[in-house]
């Protein structure tokens, strides 16, 4: 099974967008819905020009993201553990649609910015968490992510 990764911005957009449809002929919303989709999209591939699809992550499978996060202090495994700073796990573990806050993704970027170097060098070989990396710092910029 692989886990999806959206920006918020654009999949809250989507789900309006899809809701319009539902509901009647035409949107009456301004900007229409579909316009705010183009947009909030657009600014996503400027984000991220070399991307296929720049508002969707392009890895599925998270289990060697999770193990490298909780080893930099960046989440934590359990389901809510309150004062806990960083992404909780489960988030990457299950396609349930969940949201990876802005401020959670502060605390691990934060986290992981005090790890020690040769730990983060050593990471950073790996171009699936460079990429991890990258992706964190946009999606900080468009409200976080939904996981599903």
């Amino acid at each position: 099974m692989g886990i999806d990764l959206e920006l918020a911005d654009s999949a809250a957009a989507v789900y309006r967008l899809r809701a319009c449809a539902d509901a009647g002929p035409a949107c009456v919303h301004d900007p229409d819905c579909g316009e705010n989709v183009q947009r909030i999209r657009a600014a996503a591939a400027a984000d991220r020009p070399d991307e296929v699809y720049p508002w969707e992550f392009r890895y599925r499978r998270f289990a060697d993201i999770n193990v490298a996060m909780r080893l930099a202090g960046m989440g934590y495994a359990g389901e809510s553990e309150p004062g806990r700073p960083g992404i909780p796990a489960r988030n990457l573990e299950s396609n349930d649609r969940t949201l990876v806050t802005a401020r959670e993704i502060d605390e691990a970027l934060a986290a992981y910015a005090v790890a020690p170097v040769e730990f983060r060098t050593a990471l950073e070989a790996d171009r699936k968490w460079v990429a991890w990396l990258a992706w964190l710092a946009v999606a900080r910029k468009h409200g976080g992510f939904e996981a599903e």
